[in-house]
């Protein structure tokens, strides 16, 4: 009885998907595998045999019985769309990833986990510049915002659930939103606290405001593009700004690092079929900003040192300015 009613509900299951999923998994050829496969290997009868023969990465992954079916069956589908002459369509919201021991998406899991090593050199700015520098301590907690977020990334490119999909948009979200305290102190300086308060309590509501609109009202892809996009081009044009106030030989880096990494997001908007069933957009967009944040540390460490050489003259008497 608890076997049949099973049935009916993935039925039921299969019925919706063909309403609301994306047109791989709402071809023909998908639900008939997909039905089959569950019945075949699924069932509490059958369900040992199959956890026996799993692979232990898949295992350790987290991969249940019909997470193995609906992969295998993608490809079954994919295969039947390239035979027909047809382009391979996304599968449940995603272009087809080949797994690489359980990792599902190899290429973008790597290229995060290239980003967050990048924020080590967070490092390599403590040996350069001294505790008592303006921005010391604003630049450590953005290492550690951008450590929890790229830490999310390599987590939901690992194995994408509902969970680990929110905790990585609403972590990349917290990194632009603190983006923009931070080029706020770095413009205003950080001894104008009153200024700076203010600053902080808005970026903090409305983070606070997009995540519970998403979370509430379902997750909108196209919206949470649209605030990421428009936040990040504000900080771009406060940075530009900023390099040109400060007209140093150092602060290329920062346009480079800035305009390179706005650039890479254009990728995001031009979504096309993983190449090799490997490197989409999305994961080429990560190949490329990890060396533009090697590069922003060092443009960091010049600013700090300059900063930190503007404050002691401000302390020096005026006699010795003038020699």
């Amino acid at each position: 009885m608890l076997y049949q009613t099973s049935l009916h509900v993935v039925g039921l299951l299969f019925m919706v998907a063909m309403v609301t999923g994306s047109p791989g998994d709402r071809s023909y050829v998908y639900q008939k595998c997909l039905h089959s496969c569950v019945q075949k290997n699924c069932s509490e009868y059958k369900i040992n045999s199959f956890l026996e023969s799993q692979p232990a990465c898949t295992r350790l992954m987290g991969w249940s019985c019909q997470d193995e079916c609906k992969y295998t069956c993608m490809w079954v589908a994919a295969d039947a769309f390239e035979k027909d002459g047809l382009h391979v369509p996304q599968f449940h919201g995603k272009w087809p990833f080949i797994r690489l021991c359980g990792i599902q998406e190899p290429a973008s899991m790597f290229f995060s986990l290239l980003n967050g090593l990048a924020h080590l050199s967070i490092l390599w700015y403590r040996r350069f510049v001294p505790p008592s520098t303006p921005m010391y301590y604003v630049w450590h907690s953005v290492a550690l915002l951008a450590f929890n977020a790229w830490t999310w990334s390599v987590i939901f490119h690992t194995k994408d659930t509902d969970f680990t999909e929110k905790m990585d948009y609403f972590c990349a979200f917290s990194m632009v939103i603190y983006n923009t305290f931070t080029v706020a102190c770095r413009i205003l300086g950080t001894h104008n606290w009153r200024p700076l308060a203010f600053i902080a309590l808005f970026c903090g509501a409305f983070f606070i405001q997009h995540i519970t609109y998403l979370s509430i009202y379902g997750f909108g892809y196209g919206y949470n593009m649209k605030v990421n996009i428009s936040v990040a081009v504000f900080n771009m044009v406060c940075w530009v700004y900023l390099c040109y106030k400060i007209r140093r030989w150092f602060v290329w880096k920062a346009i480079i690092s800035i305009v390179g990494i706005q650039a890479l997001l254009a990728l995001e908007l031009w979504d096309f079929p993983p190449l090799f069933w490997t490197f989409d957009a999305h994961s080429l967009w990560h190949a490329g900003s990890w060396p533009l944040c090697i590069l922003w540390y060092s443009f960091l460490i010049d600013d700090s040192l300059h900063m930190m050489k503007d404050k002691t003259a401000s302390l020096l008497p005026h006699s010795q300015k003038t020699d």
